[in-house]
């Protein structure tokens, strides 16, 4: 199978070739008519189903150029969209190679089952998955735009209610000569922030402590031995040095042509990249060996359009992309990076004095042994996308009248291999009377081997569209639009019933003299997943637009070039595939009974949920209210503010059922939210001179309110999630530990002081807010906090220049309104000791009785206090960061000597995410440091066009 996509991939270079050397064959075309072919790729906004003359446009669509994205280091082309587009919130995944995936959000949240990624990714005009387009090249992406409003995604119907991301690649232009290039990068990488633990003296003098104050003995009698650096009876590793490289690398090398003629365009792109991972000695054992944490990845891009004859061209897009991870086997990331925090420096050496591994009963887990022996874990990815197209002019029908067909497959599958190992490691349990180390009677890990071979993930999703396009001028009067049928089926492993959507979506726009516009929209659209009857639905959308710099008394106003004002009011649904067939009953296993002499068991069935047989997508509404202008001839920008209103949002009744009725209540479309905010951008270009230079900047807000939201009653309104955000952050409030004054001479609290329901507290613990005043801190006493994790606000910064063959960019990203909590994402880096965890410089001013006014952190303990492990602000901090997302600084070497024959050749020299302002100590607050790292890149860099 991998020989023949080999085969395949070859196939379509070949093919590429031949068309590209056909079309220089044919006659040149002169400047201008090459001029005119090409500019269809500008003024224009790309709206997925439909592409739309810009000043036509009267929906809210940012469209971000493919150039800014290369100036980001990233083995994710996902990952450079990091607040480049407002409304898209591009939450930031893991840092290990191959498996860091972001999360996004168009306009924060707008529904509790709307998770991350459920925005729709179109490629060429038709939706992939999210595997589809990380593997995707930074050089073949022509345009990312951002659709957002019910006139941008009326026509997606009840697919489009999360938004639609919209990527279109490079295509083939009319040149006199075949444009070649080549790009290539080497990137240097480290990471960014590191959690930082004590090492092994002030791991022992702080667990003596915990034992005192738990009133156990203490475990460690001479704390001064483990200062030593080399002792294996009195180890002090540090974990993190002895598993990290300083640094790793990542490469990056593309070579593509680009050019045609009026018969034949094309557009061709291999790229290659290598990203390595932090892990350190990987291939100690065996260079061929490695368990380092790895990402190759080749793709194949193909985009070729033929003028068949003056009324006939076909398009064809073909991507093939395979990806190679490599991993060390048994673990994940999140299981190293989670136990080389949670192992103290004092808990075992790396390797012990006879040259075996190290290792404790208790954690069982040398992590730089199996990193060197355990295994490894190899998937192998195959990516393939293509689109064929073709659109016959029908102007002999009618003027305008275009007929237009398109089908699509796309398809991934991944292959798993791992071999696995176990080798012995031992603990020592002490020293003989010669000072020779006494181990375990068995090994704390057996010796194993093993290997597997198999299937991995894997989905496809095949469309097919038929419609009609048309565009015509009457006069001042021009009518444009489309409607197509379309049909698209998608499966994956994991689902039994494939899903599959169909229907008729269309528009028509009108404007008059260029001034006034107007744009009805919608869709006609439905899904299997419902019942037969309840599978439709109609979903329109209107789009309003005024340039009132046409107005006479604007027209060829000095300072206001361009002024457009526009609205959209309409709607767009939402189908969710964890919700599906719910207009159906089933039975589902329970407990069985045994029968006959032998006890045979025989399982049990019991009615599912009620069927809902008025199950329904969710359905949001959406008022967007927008202006475009130009000032100066040199200052652009955008503003839109919206308010949407999402309906029937699948809830689980809150009343309860009596168990002897045998059954549960089915889902039900009743929860409702509004969510309200704006998006602005605004830049400024000097092209006059020889120095050339632009800054911009943009901000993104978004709010939401659950308005209904079936619950059970509560004694205070503030328990409710109604009327918060989706995910609002709740808690108790914290008010100072718990001092000595407050306990009498047995240890019990004095009267007045409030009490808690989880434990009996301590002087040391944490102490709250006793918010209803009935002397006991319990789930009552949690109230609405903050924010949530998710910001509410999204900031971007842009500036540059060109100057004498140098030019600059630079980008920075900000983030406001948000919160993290250290007890959800950081809770072994922030409790020491409790379920054998390390400690951490989060516990270096922990509460002593002579630390009482200045403490930071409660008093240390071995064993587990449900009072301290109760969310609160005291766990609450700052989520905001300012990130230097990209820096980059170039120069195009001047074309004398030989470079006369090259068109031009550019060096550079950038860097990504290399600076982080926040406000939580010691932690990166994108990730709080925790998992795999998020990494920096220093790169250099080389352009060249032939």
């Amino acid at each position: 199978m991998k020989k023949d996509y080999k085969n395949f991939l070859a196939w379509m270079l070949a093919f590429c070739s031949y068309s590209a050397v056909n079309a220089q064959t044919a006659t040149t075309t002169p400047a201008d008519t090459i001029k005119k072919a090409n500019s269809s790729y500008k003024d224009v906004v790309d709206g997925g189903l439909r592409i739309q003359k810009s000043w036509r446009n009267t929906g809210a669509v940012f469209t971000l150029s493919g150039e800014d994205l290369t100036r980001m280091t990233s083995g994710n082309l996902l990952n450079t969209l990091q607040g480049r587009i407002p409304g898209l919130t591009v939450v930031t995944g893991s840092g290990e190679p191959g498996y860091d995936n972001p999360t996004f959000y168009m306009r924060g949240q707008s529904s509790w089952n709307i998770q991350g990624n459920q925005v729709l990714i179109y490629l060429d005009g038709f939706q992939v998955d999210m595997g589809a387009i990380t593997g995707l090249s930074a050089y073949e992406i022509e345009s990312v735009s951002l659709l957002k409003d019910a006139a941008a995604l009326a026509v997606y119907g009840l697919e489009g209610g999360a938004g639609v991301l919209s990527i279109r690649t490079k295509k083939g232009v009319v040149s006199e000569k075949t444009q070649v290039f080549i790009n290539g990068k080497y990137g240097i990488l480290s990471p960014i922030d590191l959690p930082k633990v004590m090492d092994a003296y002030g791991y022992t003098t702080n667990y003596n402590t915990a034992l005192t104050n738990d009133g156990l003995p203490i475990k460690y009698a001479n704390p001064e031995l483990y200062k030593a650096a080399n002792d294996p009876f009195h180890p002090n590793v540090n974990w993190y040095d002895q598993l990290l490289k300083k640094t790793s690398a990542i490469q990056d090398y593309n070579f593509g042509f680009r050019g045609g003629n009026n018969t034949a365009k094309y557009f061709v792109l291999m790229n290659y990249t290598n990203f390595e991972g932090m892990y350190k000695n990987a291939d100690v054992i065996d260079k061929d060996f490695g368990t380092n944490a790895k990402y190759t990845k080749l793709n194949l891009r193909a985009n070729i359009e033929l003028q068949l004859n003056k009324n006939l061209v076909v398009t064809a897009n073909i991507s093939g992309i395979t990806e190679d991870r490599n991993t060390p086997s048994g673990f994940t990331a999140s299981d190293v990076f989670n136990n080389i925090m949670a192992i103290p420096a004092a808990a075992f050496p790396v390797k012990n004095p006879n040259g075996t591994w190290g290792n404790s009963s208790v954690y069982k887990f040398n992590p730089v042994q199996l990193l060197q022996q355990n295994g490894v874990y190899q998937s192998h990815t195959r990516n393939l996308q293509t689109n064929f197209s073709f659109l016959q002019k029908l102007d002999k029908l009618t003027p305008g009248l275009d007929l237009k067909g398109e089908v699509s497959f796309a398809n991934q599958y991944v292959g798993i291999y791992q071999k696995q190992f176990s080798v012995n490691s031992f603990e020592i349990t002490g020293q003989d009377a010669n000072g020779n180390a006494i181990y375990g009677a068995t090994p704390v890990t057996p010796i194993s081997q093993s290997s597997s071979d198999g299937g991995g993930a894997h989905w496809n999703r095949t469309s097919v569209r038929l419609g009609f396009d048309y565009d015509r001028t009457f006069g001042k009067s021009t009518f444009t639009g489309m409607i197509q049928a379309r049909r698209q089926g998608y499966t994956h492993d994991g689902i039994v019933y494939q899903v599959r959507t169909q229907g008729i979506a269309g528009n028509v726009t009108y404007d008059y003299d260029k001034k006034y516009i107007i744009d009805l929209s919608g869709s006609y659209s439905g899904s299997a997943d419902f019942a037969p009857g309840h599978r439709y639905g109609w979903f329109p959308a209107v789009g309003l637009g005024w340039i009132a710099s046409k107005e006479d008394f604007l027209k060829d106003n000095q300072t206001i070039n361009f002024l457009k004002l526009r609205a959209s009011y309409g709607t767009v649904g939402n189908i969710n595939e964890a919700y599906r067939f719910l207009y159906q009953q089933f039975a589902t296993g329970a407990n069985g009974w045994f029968t006959g002499s032998g006890n045979t068991y025989h399982n049990g069935l019991i009615e599912g949920p009620f069927a809902n047989l008025d199950f329904a997508w969710e359905k949001k509404t959406t008022l967007n209210i927008g202006v475009d202008f130009t000032l100066w001839k040199n200052l652009s920008g955008t503003l839109d503010v919206f308010t949407e209103k999402r309906k029937g949002i699948l809830e689980i009744p809150s009343a309860s059922v009596p168990d002897y009725t045998g059954f549960n209540l089915q889902y039900a479309n009743t929860g409702e939210v509004q969510n309200k905010g704006l998006e602005a951008s605004l830049r400024y270009e000097q092209n006059a001179s020889k120095f050339k230079y632009y800054l911009g900047g943009s901000i993104a807000y978004a709010r939401n309110k659950i308005t209904k939201r079936s619950e059970n009653p509560q004694p205070y309104n503030y328990l409710y999630t109604q009327g918060y955000e989706i995910g609002q952050m709740k808690g108790l409030v914290y008010q100072g530990f718990y001092q000595q004054s407050d306990f009498d001479a047995n240890g019990a609290l004095k009267q007045g002081i409030v009490a808690s329901s989880y434990t009996n507290v301590k002087p040391g613990d944490l102490k709250f807010k006793d918010q209803d005043g009935n002397g006991i801190i319990n789930d009552y006493d949690k109230v609405p906090l903050n924010y949530n994790k998710l910001p509410e606000i999204t900031l971007g910064f842009n500036l540059g220049f060109k100057y004498a063959g140098f030019d600059f960019d630079a980008y920075l990203q900000g983030v406001l309104h948000r919160t993290v909590s250290l007890l959800d994402d950081a809770y072994t880096y922030t409790h020491p000791f409790v379920y054998n965890n390390n400690i951490s410089e989060f516990s270096n001013n922990a509460w002593t009785p002579q630390t009482a006014n200045t403490a930071t952190s409660p008093r240390l303990s071995t064993l587990a206090n449900p009072n301290n492990d109760q969310q609160s602000d005291f766990w609450m901090r700052n989520g905001n960061f300012l990130k230097l997302r990209s820096v980059e600084l170039g120069y195009t070497i001047p074309q004398v000597g030989f470079l006369k024959k090259i068109d031009a050749v550019r060096v550079f020299v950038n860097g990504t995410n290399l600076f982080t302002w926040d406000k939580i100590e010691n932690l990166e607050a994108e990730r709080l440091s925790m998992g795999y790292p998020l990494v920096k890149a220093v790169t250099f860099g080389m352009k060249v066009k032939l």
